[in-house]
């Protein structure tokens, strides 16, 4: 009599953070390389939303006891990003689930961040960064059409976001350009933010306004934008390459999810490149999907892959650091501590118009 091996079985699927978390615990829900088995949130009410619209039965307000119980072999962290690096490391080092899907941005500072991917390394577990914009498929397209030569060699790009800060949308936008141009190391950046007012985001510090040029391997020039003036054509998330031959538009329409990509040859004409509408919870289902192969041993590699989301990372921070020298910081970079945090502390951001806000909403640290 034949009987399902263990290797046929679907892996289990397990999500820390009920909010951000939800897409998280859609994904898992609709592969059929995964069970999503539990959830957990710091607050009950949230976490019995998510798992009674999933029919999750363990459920969780304490992240150790879930991991000690439950012992998911896929591990969604999706809480704020005070808490990535403590809840990594807890996981890879005592419970060694095969994979984790931690939340952008990957942590507070470079160190912590190491510190990450150095501990799964060592456990051998295999650990990825949420930058699902590499599963948007107009972001597919766009990294065809370069690689293909569409545009001729690229000289310069750009992109920029109207919310969010450095460490929010600012992740998203840079961690797609740097995929779009098949992953060129940043070898230096020249950047500085502005921050007047006690500006934080889902419990993190913030700035208000960011500006950066990165110097991209073989000369090549990135700007980057984050909550500038409008600019006509250069509308939120625009993203821009400009190559030898013609001009690579990835364009976001105004209900903030559809898509398209233009091509503009040196002879001005247009191609657009045909595709449907994607959205972000598309693009989830996939990276979740694409995860749970990963940690199966179906194929070797994922976008998400934390050795290649630690360099995005690395270019954000070096814009703060750039800001705090007040000059070009030349990566790798050596201050390991958050150099936002630094300015704000040693008094070189002083808040002009007191008052702490949230722009999006607080959330105290997750306590496991």
């Amino acid at each position: 009599m034949s009987g399902t091996s263990d290797q046929d079985r679907p892996l289990r699927a397990a999500v820390v953070g009920a909010r951000i978390g939800r897409t998280h615990a859609a994904g898992y829900a609709a592969s059929e390389r995964a069970e999503l088995v539990a959830i957990c949130d710091a607050i009950e009410s949230r976490c019995h939303a998510l798992a009674d619209a999933h029919d999750v039965e363990a459920r969780y307000t304490d992240f150790e006891t879930m991991l000690r119980e439950q012992r998911p072999e896929v591990l969604s962290i999706a809480t704020p990003q005070a808490t990535h690096a403590p809840l990594t490391i807890l996981a890879a080092s005592r419970y060694k689930p095969t994979a984790i899907l931690c939340e952008k941005a990957m942590a507070g500072n470079l160190g912590e961040a190491r510190a990450m991917l150095e501990t799964c390394n060592r456990h051998g577990v295999k650990l990825a960064i949420g930058h699902q914009g590499r599963w948007l498929r107009p972001f597919e397209q766009a990294r065809d059409a370069v690689a293909a030569g569409d545009i001729g060699t690229p000289v310069f790009a750009r992109v920029g976001c109207t919310v969010g800060g450095i460490t929010n949308h600012l992740t998203h936008a840079l961690d797609r350009m740097l995929f779009m141009l098949d992953q060129p190391e940043i070898e230096w950046v020249l950047g500085n933010v502005q921050r007047e007012t006690d500006r934080w985001e889902r419990g993190w510090p913030s700035e208000e306004m960011a500006v950066a040029v990165v110097g991209l391997a073989g000369g090549m020039r990135l700007a980057l934008e984050s909550e500038t003036p409008d600019a006509p054509g250069l509308e939120a998330h625009t993203h821009l390459i400009v190559g030898a031959d013609g001009l690579l538009i990835v364009s976001q329409d105004g209900r903030g999810a559809d898509y398209a990509v233009r091509i503009v040859g040196r002879d001005g004409r247009t191609r657009d490149i045909p595709g449907d509408a994607d959205y972000y919870d598309d693009a989830r289902l996939r990276e979740t999907d694409a995860l749970a192969a990963w940690a199966a041993g179906e194929v070797d590699e994922h976008r998400g892959d934390a050795h290649l989301a630690i360099k995005t990372h690395e270019g954000l921070m070096a814009i703060y650091e750039s800001a705090r020298i007040r000059g070009l910081v030349r990566l790798p970079l050596k201050t390991m501590a958050s150099p936002l945090i630094q300015m704000i502390e040693s008094g070189d951001l002083p808040v002009r118009y007191p008052g702490r806000y949230d722009i999006r909403h607080h959330t105290a640290a997750y306590r496991s």
